[in-house]
């Protein structure tokens, strides 16, 4: 699917604001939390799975967030152009 900057950062923003995958991410990183409080002290595996669990959730969201930012500065390079 090949959409335009506009439309990946619109439909990110959309993403990022959804109220659903909201509560989704926070939920998400609780258990990874909880699942790491509940770890033994001698479960480093367990607790390096865990963080990268975090990490990629951080990832995706990071995406998201970069389609935002790239279509704010886009919009931005365009209304500049206009008032030239």
């Amino acid at each position: 699917m090949d959409l335009t900057t506009e439309q990946r950062g619109r439909r990110a923003k959309e993403i990022l604001e959804d109220e659903v995958f909201t509560s989704v991410v926070s939920g998400v990183r609780e258990q990874i939390v909880a699942q790491w409080h509940l770890t033994k002290l001698n479960d480093k595996g367990m607790r390096e799975d865990l963080f990268m669990q975090s990490r990629g959730l951080d990832e995706v969201v990071r995406g998201l967030r970069t389609h935002v930012a790239n279509w704010t500065m886009e919009k931005s390079r365009t209304s500049k152009k206009r008032r030239k």
